[in-house]
């Protein structure tokens, strides 16, 4: 290959590089802050489930704090905003996932209240009027006029329109729906760490409701994906001192025969007093390149982060347990009800498998980019061996 393709191949793999990290980071970044920090049980389509009736009597003030509840119901056209599907909730679910409302939202005096109040976002809000302020307007669902008492902002982008369904949602409290006693909840969920979280089991998850709820730890979920970056540094890293070990090769070569040449006719304290300076110049640039990748490990050092389920607690060779746990969870993910929080599952998915890819690519242009460099040098050293003649 000549000089100018060499070139040009070095320039395409280093751009391809940057954009594809650039992405990289975009969607670890950005996923990694839309998942809430929740550990969350979602009904399976074929189960029946706990109801709200049987949420009300064990739940108490106690560690309902942060604990969210709701259920979707049906797709309904509302004449205010189209077609949406209307989202039972309790006083919790907003502070749970983290979603910031403006005004009111759902609270507990609605929920003791049964007042008609609903939560919408702010392209349906936008649509009810020009400037969306629309808090204290009514719309009409059921037959019952609900008063906007809050608005979300809808979030959008490209990983948001391929992991979620078509439908808005509108929120509202789960005692103003007829018949709320016996709905099933879609999905319980409390946030990590928190005193409701230990308390879930005493909502009636036993080991015998495993059939009727799928475990799901979005917790990890976020933390898997916040530590992409820190694998991608790692990469870099690790390419980095494969380039950083040629450098010094080169280096110490270069070191190694001027002393050596002057060894030849002096002593070595003689030589050492010729060379100090040189000396400590390369010994200047050695320290230098070395500490450049020891400063990427320590202040973004990777981490494995592994869901527990994964880990067999007898033997962690065992590749039956791995393939079983996969296989069940994906089993579990299809048979999950397109509710609001599905969306979570659909993101963390949709979002590893474009992670995975852009990792496995940048691997290889990050390779490539190394073999493009070592070339256009091994070029370079060719072009001054022959000028040099």
């Amino acid at each position: 290959m000549d000089k100018k393709h060499k070139h040009i191949s070095l320039t395409v793999s280093i751009i391809l590089f940057l954009l594809l990290t650039t992405v990289f980071f975009y969607i670890s970044i950005t996923v990694a802050d839309e998942i809430p920090l929740v550990m969350e049980y979602d009904r399976s389509r074929l189960s029946s489930g706990i109801t709200f009736a049987t949420y009300e009597k064990l739940t108490s003030k106690s560690y309902k704090e942060d604990l969210s509840v709701y259920a979707e119901l049906d797709p309904v056209v509302l004449d205010e905003i189209g077609k949406v599907k209307p989202v039972l909730v309790n006083e919790n679910y907003f502070k749970v996932y983290s979603i910031h409302v403006g005004g009111s939202g759902i609270n507990e005096q609605h929920i003791l209240n049964r007042t008609p109040a609903i939560v919408i976002n702010d392209k349906a809000a936008m649509s009810m009027s020009l400037d969306g302020n629309v808090i204290g307007k009514q719309i009409t669902l059921y037959g019952s006029d609900f008063t906007v008492v809050g608005i979300y902002k809808k979030p959008d982008g490209f990983l948001r329109e391929i992991s979620s369904d078509i439908y808005d949602r509108v929120y509202i409290p789960y005692t103003c729906y007829d018949n709320y006693a016996e709905i099933s909840i879609d999905a319980l969920a409390a946030i990590k760490g928190t005193y409701s979280e230990k308390a879930l089991p005493l909502l009636g998850l036993t080991e015998a409701d495993t059939n009727f709820y799928n475990e799901n730890d979005l917790a990890i979920k976020h933390d898997i994906t916040a530590n992409f970056p820190n694998l991608l540094i790692f990469v870099f890293t690790l390419i980095l001192a494969v380039i950083i070990i040629k450098i010094l090769r080169r280096l110490i070569k270069q070191l190694y025969h001027k002393l050596h040449e002057d060894y030849q006719n002096n002593n070595l304290s003689v030589v050492l007093r010729h060379n100090w300076l040189y000396i400590f110049f390369h010994v200047l640039i050695a320290v230098f390149l070395l500490a450049v990748p020891i400063t990427l490990l320590v202040l973004f050092p990777p981490k494995l982060i592994i869901s527990p389920n994964y880990i067999p607690f007898d033997n962690i060779f065992d590749l039956k347990h791995y393939i079983e746990v996969f296989t069940s969870q994906i089993q579990q993910f299809n048979a999950n009800l397109p509710c609001g929080n599905n969306y979570y599952l659909h993101l963390f998915s949709i979002s590893m498998i474009l992670l995975s890819s852009s990792f496995v690519v940048i691997t290889v242009l990050s390779m490539e980019t190394i073999k493009s460099i070592k070339a256009y040098i091994q070029l370079f050293r060719n072009n001054a061996a022959v000028y040099h003649h």
